[in-house]
Parts: C-alpha cells; sequence; structure tokens
C-alpha cells in the first residue's frame, strides 16, 4: 500500500505529465498545419504569417514553461523559417524566369 507521500508524489508526477503532453501535442499539431498549408501552395501571406506566428507563441510557452529546451525551441523556430524560406524564394525564381 503506497504512502501519503507516494501518491501525492505520484498525483504531482500525472498532473506535470498531463501539461507536458499537452504542449507537445500543440506542437505537433501546429507544425502539422503549417506542412498542409506549404503542401497546398496556398498563397495568402496573411494567413501564413498568422499561423507562424502562432507557432511561435506555442513554442516560447513551451519553452518558458521548462516542457522543451530553449535549443529545441530555437530549433523549431528555425526549421519553421527555412521552410518559409524555400518557398518563398522558388515563388521569386519562378517570377524571374518568366520575366527573362
Amino acid at each position: 500500500m503506497p504512502t501519503k507521500e507516494e501518491r501525492i508524489s505520484k498525483e504531482k508526477e500525472a498532473k506535470k505529465q498531463a501539461k507536458n503532453r499537452k504542449y507537445k501535442t500543440l506542437i505537433k499539431n501546429q507544425f502539422k498545419k503549417v506542412e498542409i498549408y506549404l503542401k497546398e501552395k496556398k498563397t495568402d501571406e496573411k494567413e501564413l504569417k498568422s499561423l507562424i506566428a502562432e507557432t511561435q507563441k506555442i513554442l516560447d510557452k513551451a519553452k518558458n514553461k521548462k516542457i522543451i529546451h530553449q535549443n529545441k525551441s530555437a530549433r523549431k523556430k528555425r526549421q519553421l523559417y527555412k521552410k518559409l524560406n524555400v518557398l518563398s524564394g522558388s515563388e521569386e525564381t519562378n517570377k524571374t524566369k518568366t520575366n527573362i
């Protein structure tokens, strides 16, 4: 039979795990939204910027609550901007090819 301290400790751990799981699934789902948006190649920049801003907000919250490490947060942001730059770079090259 667990002691009172063990029971309290397990309850705290369960709460912490639930909070961590919540933020980690939020991050994964947000990146999936961005991936889907980029695969569909929509051209609405406002919507894309709002998606990116929302993703950054979620990453910063998770970092500040020490759910993910700050380096992981920075790496995820860098990956996000890299995808964005590849998309914008490919659009620019298509425009220049048609102008020539």
